[in-house]
């Protein structure tokens, strides 16, 4: 293999020229590997180049030690590959070698999959493709080495061109030394966090009175006494330092010691913080504890010890007891009651409700109502919230209270009248509340009969600002407010008894009447606006259709409820045409805009063009005229020659820029044109323009708006989406032509970055000017889609061309 023959190796920013002593090739070498014994491998692709004007011979020579020295090398291990051979090493130094365990010539037939089964042939091109893109990649894995060892490496693998042929090379390191450092830190590290975590612990509980045991879990499933506050210390009258390192089941009987074991080890087995009450007899005394068991795990995650804390609940059993008595009495009572019955504790939740509240409630079954408070249903509003404050009254005052409260479903209206009285416990104090209520729904509704419409209605209508009135199902007036009386005057008279098609008659009359029979047809409300001439000048309605109806459902009349709104309609259309105007303008603006830009770029690449290839033309001529002169003056024809080089290439991207020359290839060259600038633009997002057909021709002035639309999206790409992949697609539909712009980028709220981006407002104000629609959808983190529609009225016909 002759990889380094006819080259010369560069590290940095130096090179080192192989035409040289190889002493010296050895002091550099040496620097190389020694005084950076790291190699960035991420220059490895400049490494070699061709030198033509070298003696063949010493190259051969130099370059037979220099291949020598990296071979035999000890630190580190240095690999090529080759990606057509599907990878396989063509070159491993000495280090590579003795990392491996094997001989040179047995690694020479391997592949980085045979020592490394993550990276599969299909992920090494991956990471090939990738190292076209990002020259270096370093990464941490896995080798598995012939004698069934398993050797962590870290990997800095570049790609270069030898004689027209990429290679990929690289080093590794063993890491194990630092792996098992890093081990060891997080160990020491979770030792130091548990000792402060059992500190505060002890810091914590001590004073408790609650009782609390640190248990020990040793091998056989036993629980060791590790550490003990003093309430545990206390309740067994013996000092912590006789208990610390007992067993927990020796204080206990057989039995209880193994519910306490039982319900321990369940803590151990899920992981999870457990609960749970049991009796224990000590020292010949019954208790009632309410247990919880916390896990605590060591730095391999696993549960080494936990921590028990419980509480000593015997009296409250008791009185559970007792108090059960008393709920059975209670219901007997009041199970079978007409009445609804309900008891809420002391913060208004319920604790008992009999079959009557239940039916009421359409609860299935008792727990659906049980520890809910009014607020929870079935009442709403100010009813529940009031009875919420009276059951919290009556508890902090110990007085009876009485309320009315009302409510109502879809199908039926509920009226009670609820008594709340307090209940005390045997210290006297509040602990309950027993709420009784009695139905008078049919009360109720009896003297709503009475007052149910006129004075209600008349009451609303009479003072409204609006014309109201009331049409029977003929579409006859039966009523009509004070407004309209005041607004029609002498006409009043007529307005009365009288339908829509009597007065205003006309096309509006039919109008207004076809309405009525629609409201009444369906049952549902209309609205509509309706135009009549008046006196003064037309006039403007809006009016409201509402369906009034009887006790049974049946629609007996139909309310009118009208606005006048004559002015508004006159603001939206001078606010429309303001805005038409504007439009106008703006489009206007554009097209001097472009026009003025296409004559720029004419006059930039006509004039500045000529003048500047004038120029080059001179510069040639005077390198030709004065090529045998002092190198200084030709070193200084060169610069001005570069220089107007970059000053030919900067007219060029503004006349570009300006103009780009693709839009007078046509609209789909443009779009071309776009994506090939943005991938030079941001070479490190893949560009892709998705067509349906290659023949679509636009209009000359929505082509330059659509144009403009691409480039302002694709420039907010590159500048704020961040993104790695963008899809440009056009389609040709039977109505319009569907344009969408897709990225993959970091996104924004479109209701935030909408009114505060001007790019946002010119695109969405060119796809205005084109008669489009446009449509915008992102959120942060999930990319920005821009689909713009575009009137299939702009497309040019291969005749129209």
């Amino acid at each position: 293999m002759t990889l380094f023959t006819h080259h010369r190796w560069h590290w940095l920013d130096q090179t080192i020229n192989l035409n040289v002593t190889p002493r010296y090739f050895i002091h550099q070498y040496n620097r190389l590997l020694v005084i950076r014994p790291w190699f960035e491998m991420k220059n490895l692709h400049a490494l070699l180049s061709s030198s033509s004007d070298a003696d063949p011979d010493a190259l051969r020579h130099e370059n037979s030690l220099l291949r020598a020295l990296i071979e035999s090398t000890i630190e580190p291990a240095i690999f090529v590959t080759d990606p057509d051979q599907d990878f396989r090493f063509v070159l491993v130094n000495e280090a590579a070698c003795k990392h491996f365990g094997v001989p040179r010539e047995q690694v020479m037939q391997w592949r980085p999959t045979d020592i490394d089964p993550s990276y599969s042939i299909s992920r090494l091109n991956e990471l090939h493709a990738q190292l076209q893109h990002s020259k270096t990649r370093t990464f941490e894995t896995e080798h598995h080495l012939p004698d069934g060892r398993r050797v962590p490496v870290e990997v800095i693998v570049n790609h270069f061109d030898h004689q027209g042929k990429i290679l990929s090379a690289g080093y590794f390191r063993d890491i194990s030394e630092r792996k098992r450092e890093e081990q060891r830190r997080r160990s020491l590290q979770a030792e130091q966090q548990r000792s402060e975590i059992e500190q505060q612990y002890r810091r914590v509980f001590n004073d408790l009175t609650d009782d609390f045991l640190l248990l020990d879990i040793t091998p056989d499933k036993r629980l060791r006494i590790v550490d003990i506050n003093k309430a545990v210390s206390q309740r067994l009258g013996l000092p912590s330092e006789q208990l610390i390192g007992l067993f927990l089941d020796s204080f206990l009987s057989p039995e209880q010691a193994e519910i306490c074991h039982r319900h321990k080890l369940e803590c151990v087995k899920t992981r999870q913080p457990y609960h749970y009450e049991n009796p224990v007899i000590i020292n010949g005394i019954s208790h009632y504890f309410d247990t919880t068991v916390f896990p605590i795990f060591n730095d391999r995650g696993e549960v080494y010890r936990i921590a028990s804390l419980s509480r000593d609940i015997t009296a409250k059993k008791s009185q559970e007891v007792a108090n059960l008595l008393k709920e059975q009495e209670f219901r007997a009572l009041v199970e079978h009651s007409r009445d609804i019955v309900i008891r809420y504790d002391l913060e208004g939740r319920r604790t008992y409700a009999n079959s009557a509240y239940l039916k009421m409630a359409r609860a299935k079954s008792i727990e659906d109502v049980l520890y809910k408070t009014p607020l929870d249903g079935p009442l709403v509003g100010k009813n529940a919230e009031t009875l919420f404050d009276k059951i919290h009254e009556t508890a902090q005052s110990g007085e009876c209270n009485e309320l009315d409260v009302n409510w109502s479903t879809d199908d039926n209206e509920y009226y009670y009248e609820l008594h709340l009285i307090p209940e005390f416990d045997s210290h006297g104090q509040v602990a309950s509340v027993l709420c009784i209520g009695r139905d008078y729904a049919r009360r109720w509704r009896a003297e709503r009969a009475l007052r149910k419409r006129e004075e209600e209605f008349r009451t609303l209508v009479e003072n409204s600002p609006d014309i109201i009135c009331r049409h029977e199902l003929d579409g006859r007036r039966n009523y009509i407010n004070p407004k309209i009386i005041r607004m029609a005057g002498s006409m009043a008279l007529v307005i009365m008894n009288s339908t829509p098609l009597e007065y205003p008659g006309g096309e509006e009359g039919r109008l207004y009447q076809d309405k009525i029979d629609e409201v009444i047809a369906t049952g549902q409300r209309v609205e509509f606006e309706l135009t009549w001439n008046s006196y003064e000048s037309p006039a403007c309605t809006l009016i409201n259709l509402v369906p009034e109806r009887d006790s049974h459902g049946r629609i007996v009349s139909v309310l009118a409820i009208g606005r006048d709104i004559t002015l508004l309609k006159r603001f939206r259309q001078d606010l429309e045409r303001s805005r038409t105007q504007l439009r106008e303008l703006v489009a206007h603006r554009e097209r001097t805009r472009e026009a003025e830009r296409k004559h720029i770029a004419r006059e930039v690449h006509d004039e500045l063009g000529q003048q500047l290839t004038a120029l080059n033309m001179e510069i040639q001529s005077m390198r030709i005229r004065y090529e045998k002169c002092t190198p200084q003056l030709q070193a200084q024809l060169d610069r001005i020659h570069t220089q107007l080089h970059h000053t030919i290439a900067y007219a060029r991207n503004l006349v570009s820029r300006l103009r780009p020359s693709a839009l007078d290839m046509g609209f789909i060259a443009a779009l071309e044109w776009l994506v090939e600038d943005f991938k030079q633009r941001n070479p490190g997002c893949e560009c892709r323009l998705i067509l349906d057909g290659s023949d679509l021709c636009l209009t000359e002035e929505v082509a330059i708006a659509v144009f403009r639309i691409v480039q302002e999206s694709l420039t907010n790409i590159i500048k704020h989406a961040h993104a790695t992949q963008v899809h440009l697609m056009l389609h040709e539909l039977e109505t319009h032509v569907l344009l969408g712009i897709r990225d993959n980028g970091s996104g924004f709220d479109t209701k935030g970055h909408y009114k505060e981006s001007f790019g946002l407002v010119g695109i969405k104000e060119r796809a205005i000017m084109i008669g489009g629609e446009l449509q915008l959808f992102s959120a942060p983190g999930r990319g920005t889609y821009i689909e713009l529609h575009i009137p299939g009225t702009h497309i040019e016909t291969k005749e129209d061309e």
